[in-house]
């Protein structure tokens, strides 16, 4: 997967200190780009069943790898910024999608909405 963060942060502009100083959750992103097997799960999650690829990054990271980070609110600007993730990866990476605000409503994270990307 190719990953251009100057490209990402040119594109979404305020992702800034996302990148910077709230780096734990950008580094698990980057840890996902790595694992094209959770990426197909997440990306078919997506495709056929309309979840959006932020809730399930979030259910798995936490639910089945009990990860601490995503038991706790999230800042508006880590959840911006791994939205932002996301659209880069279907927008740009992928290609040929666009997003769809659904309702998520994650007590733990305090994330209300996140998109799932439909084929253009």
């Amino acid at each position: 997967m190719d990953w251009n963060e100057e490209t990402f942060l040119k594109t979404y502009k305020g992702t800034e200190t996302f990148v910077t100083v709230e780096r734990e959750y950008y580094s698990l992103f980057l840890e996902l780009l790595k694992n094209e097997q959770l990426l197909a799960y997440i990306r078919f999650a997506n495709d056929t069943l309309g979840v959006p690829p932020l809730k399930t990054f979030i259910l798995y990271e936490r639910d089945l790898l009990g990860r601490d980070v995503f038991h706790e609110r999230m800042s508006p600007t880590a959840k911006r910024g791994l939205g932002a993730c996301f659209g880069y990866l279907y927008k740009f990476l992928y290609g040929g999608y666009e997003s769809e605000p659904c309702w998520f409503n994650d007590a733990e994270t305090g994330i209300k909405t996140a998109s799932y990307f439909k084929k253009i």
